[in-house]
Order: structure tokens, then sequence, then C-alpha cells
């Protein structure tokens, strides 16, 4: 895989991870031409997957769907630092870390999302050298992993999203070892999927 594909891959999942609008959904045909062009079959089974299943949905369920996992489920919100460390203070400065990280590889951030926004993130790995997005998304490995099995556990369709991050990771000599029982200690009081 080159990364052109890669950046597009981590574009698309950015993409996909976002509010479920209108606009988007109607770019599904569209992106279905794009993800017919990858080259990996494992990559382009999954995304074909994920938007077929939303297709299927209602438009107001998937909005439904959307905002019950990411917006009130806090084991499975897009915020990835907030699972280890809910509002503590010590989020405020694994924050500041991020948006330092970010600005030292020229990446310019805005005040419309906070650095730790999982479609963000992405964003910045698809601009950035494959050695930067990968020592990136391996320093919240565990919370990703976290995240895609909670997925799984509810069937949520956006669990092939992760799947297809975690693949072209892996595609970009990302090595890791995740044990079977993850333990991410989450700060979250009352926490729910």
């Amino acid at each position: 895989m080159n990364k052109k594909e890669s950046s597009l891959i981590y574009q698309m999942i950015s993409f996909l991870l976002r509010y479920p609008e209108s606009h988007i959904i109607s770019t599904f045909s569209e992106l279905e031409n794009e993800i017919e062009a990858l080259e990996t079959d494992d990559i382009k089974s999954k995304l074909k997957s994920f938007i077929i299943e939303s297709s299927h949905l209602p438009f107001d369920d998937l909005v439904n769907h959307y905002i019950n996992l990411f917006d009130f489920g806090r084991l499975t919100n897009l915020y990835v630092t907030y699972l280890k460390l809910g509002e503590q203070r010590e989020r405020g400065l694994e924050l500041l870390k991020l948006k330092k990280f970010y600005e030292a590889a020229g990446f310019d951030l805005t005040d419309e999302e906070l650095p730790d926004y999982l479609p963000l993130m992405l964003e910045f790995c698809a601009n950035v050298s494959i050695e930067k997005s990968n020592e990136l998304l391996k320093q919240h490995l565990k919370e990703l992993e976290f995240i895609r099995q909670k997925l799984r556990e509810n069937k949520s369709q956006y669990a092939y999203l992760f799947d297809v991050l975690f693949l072209n990771m892996e595609n970009n000599g990302c090595v890791f070892e995740l044990e079977n029982e993850l333990e991410v200690t989450s700060r979250v009081k009352g926490a729910k999927v």
C-alpha cells in the first residue's frame, strides 16, 4: 500500500465517523467508487459493509444510533483521551500535549474540535508521514481497541471503520500487540455504551 492510498483511507474513516448529516449520506455512491479502487480487499470489504448497513437504516435511525454511541456512550465516544481520563485535570495536559504534537508536525488546529477528536486525528494522519501517523495512533492504541470492542458488542456498523483503521495501521507497518482482555481504566463515572 502506498502513502496516497493510506491517506485516502484515513480521510474516508474520518469523514464517515462524523455526525451523519444528509450530505455525508448522499456521498455514499461516490465513496463506493473510491473504495472499489483501493488495493486491499479486507479494507474494501469492511468499508462497503459499513456503507451498505448505514444505507439500509432510515436516516433518523442512523442519526439516533450515532448519537447513542458517540454522544451519549461514554465508553464509545470519539474523544480518545476521555475514556482514560474523563474530565480530570490530567486530560487537559494530555490535550495540550496533543496540540503541541500537531503543531510540531506543521498541522494547524482550529478551536472547532478538541485535539483528541478521532476524526481530527485521522485528518492529521492523512496529511503527515506514515511514521508520524503511526506515532500518534500508537499512543492511543488501547483506547481505540477498547472502543472497537464496545462497538462490536453493540453490533454497530461503526466497528467496521475501526477495523479498517487497524488494518490501515498494520499495512503502514504499525506494529502492535493487544491483549485479549484490554485493561483500559475508565475514570468515567456511570459510563455506558
